[in-house]
């Protein structure tokens, strides 16, 4: 965790855009259920260079994702084909998170 308030902001910042990249890159993807679970998240976060992401962290940042409205959380057990079992809690991107990557990508080049 960087040392300043700023720094920490930054990266926090840096987090929710990849947790909503890797929420979209799901939704897009034909033959797998819908949103990730919060275990998957840490998953996928720890290859794509956040590797001290925990559970609890991604928790943290899949709130504020929430709480603004750019995820949305899905309870309904569902048998997911492509991971052979069922699952429950899951996340999904919304259409303003959506549009925020969008935004980020039109402000930065890149996201």
């Amino acid at each position: 965790m960087p040392d300043t308030p700023d720094g920490a902001a930054r990266e926090f910042h840096l987090e929710m855009l990849e947790v909503l990249k890797l929420l979209n890159r799901t939704e897009e993807e034909e033959g797998t259920s819908e949103g990730l679970e919060r275990e998957e998240v840490v998953h996928l976060l720890g290859k794509s260079g956040f590797p001290a992401m925990t559970v609890d962290r991604a928790g943290e940042t899949l709130d504020v994702l929430i709480a603004n409205g750019l995820a949305r959380r899905l309870t309904d057990p569902e048998y997911a084909w492509d991971r052979g079992r069922v699952v429950s809690e899951r996340f999904a991107i919304t259409l303003p998170g959506k549009r925020l990557l969008l935004t980020e990508l039109e402000r930065t080049g890149r996201v």
